[in-house]
C-alpha cells in the first residue's frame, strides 16, 4: 500500500474515535438539556396556573374596589374643630382653602348631607362614625349634625382631622339609622325609668314623712307642747297617754275594789249589828197582857 495510503487510513480511524466521541459527548448534552427542558415545562405550567389564580383574585378584588367605591363616593379630609358643645356645630377648614364639597351651588348646598368620620383612638388604621351633618345655613365651612346630638355625644368627638364622605352605601346608611333609632329610644326608656324613679323617692319620701307623724303621735315628739292642759297623748303620744290612762283605769280598779270590800265589811257588820238587836229585843221583857 502506499504510504499516503496509510496516512489516509490512520487519519479515518482518528476521526471514527473522535466522532463517537463526540457523538457520545452530544448525547449526554441532549439528555441533560432535555431534562432542563422538561422541568422548566413543568415549571412553566405550574405558573401558568398560579398566574391564572392571582389573576381571577385581581378581578374580583377589583370589581369589589369598584363596587366599594361606587358605595362611598367622594371624601375630604378636612381640619375640624368643636365650636359648640350644646348644638354640636363644629367648623372645617380645607387644604388651600378649597370649599368643601367642591363647586356646588347655594340649593345643593343647602341639602347636602355630609358623613363624618373621625380617627380612632384605639386603632391607627380605623375610624369611628361621628354622624351625619349638613351646611349651617349661609356657611361652606360650618356644620351641625343632622339629628340633634344625644347628651354626652359631643363630648366624644376629638378636635382634629376628619373623614367628612359624600355618600356610603345604602346597607350602612341602615344600618346607622337603626342603631340611632335604638339610641334614641334607650334613651326615652331610661328617662322614663329617671322619672318613674323620681317618683317612686317622692312617694318615699312622703311616706317616711307620714311614718315620722304616726311615730310621733303614737310615741310622742320632742317638739310636741307640753302644756298640762292639753291631753296626755298630744304631750307624750298615744302609748304613753294609753299607758298612763291604763295605770288610773288600774288605779281606779284598785280603789273600786278596796271600795267593795270595804263595803262587804260594812255590810256584814250591818247584819251582825241587825242580828244581835234581834237577840237583844227577844231578852227585852214582853208586856203583860
Amino acid at each position: 500500500m502506499h504510504k499516503s495510503g496509510v496516512i489516509l487510513v490512520w487519519f479515518v480511524a482518528i476521526a471514527t474515535v473522535g466522532a463517537v466521541l463526540l457523538t457520545s459527548k452530544m448525547l449526554d448534552v441532549r439528555g441533560s438539556w432535555l431534562k432542563v427542558v422538561e422541568k422548566n415545562k413543568t415549571q412553566i405550567q405550574k405558573n401558568s396556573a398560579e398566574i391564572e389564580a392571582r389573576e381571577k383574585e385581581r378581578q374580583q378584588l377589583l370589581s369589589e374596589l369598584t363596587r366599594t367605591m361606587l358605595g362611598w363616593d367622594r371624601y375630604w379630609d378636612a381640619e375640624v374643630s368643636v365650636e359648640n358643645q350644646q348644638t354640636g356645630v363644629v367648623r372645617v377648614r380645607l387644604n388651600n382653602n378649597q370649599a368643601l364639597g367642591g363647586d356646588m351651588p347655594a340649593e345643593a348646598a343647602a341639602t347636602q348631607v355630609f358623613y363624618a368620620f373621625q380617627p380612632d383612638p384605639a386603632n391607627p388604621n380605623g375610624s369611628l362614625f361621628v354622624g351625619t351633618f349638613r351646611f349651617v345655613p349661609n356657611t361652606r365651612d360650618a356644620l351641625v349634625p343632622v339629628n340633634p346630638p344625644l347628651p354626652g355625644e359631643v363630648a366624644t368627638w376629638k378636635n382634629g382631622v376628619w373623614r367628612l364622605r359624600e355618600l356610603v352605601p345604602l346597607n350602612y346608611i341602615n344600618t346607622l339609622r337603626n342603631l340611632r333609632d335604638e339610641l334614641v329610644q334607650s334613651e326615652e326608656q331610661f328617662q322614663l325609668k329617671q322619672d318613674r324613679l323620681e317618683d317612686l323617692n317622692r312617694l318615699l319620701a312622703a311616706a317616711k314623712e307620714r311614718l315620722e307623724t304616726r311615730v310621733s303621735e303614737l310615741l310622742g315628739s320632742e317638739t310636741a307642747p307640753q302644756d298640762e292642759v292639753l291631753p296626755v297623748e298630744v304631750r307624750k303620744g298615744l302609748v304613753a297617754g294609753l299607758e298612763e290612762e291604763e295605770q288610773e283605769r288600774n288605779q281606779e280598779f284598785v280603789e273600786t275594789d278596796q271600795l267593795r270590800r270595804d263595803l262587804i265589811k260594812i255590810y256584814q257588820k250591818q247584819l251582825e249589828l241587825i242580828d244581835e238587836v234581834s237577840k237583844l229585843s227577844n231578852q227585852l221583857p214582853k208586856p203583860k197582857s
